[in-house]
């Protein structure tokens, strides 16, 4: 078995050796593998819904599941140069951060915990959005001051 084995190595092997080019790739395939990565260009800053907006987190009832209520009072979220923090508690200073987009929509997540997490729309000077942690969801409705 061990010569059989030897033998099979030293046929693929020959085989290999007698072979004097390699299969031509296609000019794209080629064109990719040899070019440099490049890195994607930075997104464009949207500044359109910068400011001060202030609202409220509600719990959005599950009949499934026992969730902690919503913070009581109003909450804060700050958009500076396109991106957004939104402070959750500030007695701990829990919050989170993300870039708006184009369109207003904007995904904010926790620095610790990336599924704790906060999505939502900024239309007509009304941001609207849910909070999920966990499984337990939370709505966000907050309004421009400045």
């Amino acid at each position: 078995m061990r010569h059989t084995l030897s033998a099979t190595c030293l046929l693929l092997l020959a085989a290999c050796a007698n072979e004097t080019a390699l299969p031509e790739a296609s000019s794209v395939t080629a064109r990719n593998a040899t070019a440099p990565a490049r890195p994607a260009p930075p997104a464009p800053k949207v500044t359109s819904f910068d400011g001060r907006w202030i609202g409220t987190i509600t719990l959005q009832p599950d009949r499934t599941r026992e969730c902690p209520r919503a913070p009581s009072g109003d909450r804060e979220m700050t958009v500076t140069q396109g991106q957004a923090v939104f402070v959750l508690n500030p007695q701990i200073r829990q919050s989170q951060s993300g870039f708006v987009s184009a369109d207003g929509s904007i995904r904010m997540v926790d620095s610790l915990d990336r599924t704790i997490a906060t999505t939502g729309l900024f239309a007509d000077g009304v941001f609207q959005g849910e909070y999920r942690n966990g499984l337990c969801a939370y709505a966000v409705r907050m309004v421009k001051r400045s």
